[in-house]
């Protein structure tokens, strides 16, 4: 029996590595650095008592009077249909957007459930209870993985672990974000200049950060201080590099499920 496409990139990038291909050197290298960085950053979040979480997408001090700053972006006055991750750090972001009369597309923790539509056509109080992201299921409006369901996206927010200054965003390692933006891309609902703003603390900010080609850059980054535009960010993903998901990857997660059915 032949194998599936993905288990036979699987096999091929097993034998890559026991060869000691140099992509995956070098690949392993930056994710060494990367996973470096993110120690320090939530080392010194905690050290300073700006967040109390040393792990994952950290919420921090001053994450409401960073989403309030964000309202100030043109980008962000001009666009109806935003999307925002589940992460508690976006917690403000999200009902704010609902406060503003916008409509939120929001992933679902570990992509599991995929995406869902909330607005205040379907929330008309509870904002905050409705954007949790262990409430979105009961709020919101389930979205296949498709352009006819999801539309047009004008915006995405994100958290980060830490961002560069050049546009690099290093999240917690788990490529969630990077993967919501590749699906999102791969059924059109957003393009190359559809902007992505990273909401952070000044801590999480650096001069430059380790960048791997699947990863998403940022066009703006905003915290509780101040609104930071990056001019010439690297290029995004243009979709979903199929020969990096695994079969888990496609069980574990509704989007890729739907999308690699469709593949045939």
């Amino acid at each position: 029996m032949r194998l599936p496409r993905f288990a036979r990139n699987d096999k091929r990038r097993l034998l890559n590595n026991l060869n000691g291909d140099p992509q995956h050197v070098m690949t392993n290298a930056r994710s060494k650095e990367k996973q470096a960085i993110r120690n320090e950053v939530w080392e010194k979040l905690a050290k300073e008592g700006i967040s109390p979480r040393a792990h994952g997408i950290p919420p921090f001090q001053g994450q409401v009077e960073a989403a309030q700053l964000l309202r100030l972006l043109d980008i962000y006055q001009k666009s109806q249909r935003i999307f925002a991750p589940p992460d508690s750090a976006q917690c403000p972001v999200r009902v704010n957007l609902l406060q503003d009369e916008k409509t939120l597309v929001m992933a679902t923790p570990g992509l599991k459930d995929g995406f869902y539509e909330v607005s205040k056509a379907y929330v008309s109080e509870n904002l905050w209870k409705a954007v949790k992201s262990s409430e979105v299921i009961k709020y919101g409006r389930k979205l296949r993985t498709s352009y006819d369901e999801i539309g047009n996206i004008d915006l995405l927010v994100t958290g980060a672990v830490a961002v560069s200054r050049k546009g690099e965003r290093i999240g917690k390692g788990t490529g969630y974000f990077d993967q919501e933006y590749a699906i999102l891309r791969q059924i059109g609902s957003i393009n190359e200049i559809t902007p992505v703003v990273a909401i952070v603390h000044e801590t999480q900010v650096y001069d430059e950060l380790p960048y791997q080609d699947r990863d998403v850059s940022v066009n703006y980054i905003v915290t509780p201080k101040k609104i930071l535009e990056i001019k010439n960010p690297r290029l995004r993903p243009e979709g979903i590099d199929w020969s990096h998901v695994d079969k888990g990857m496609i069980r574990r997660m509704r989007p890729l499920r739907e999308l690699w059915l469709e593949r045939g």
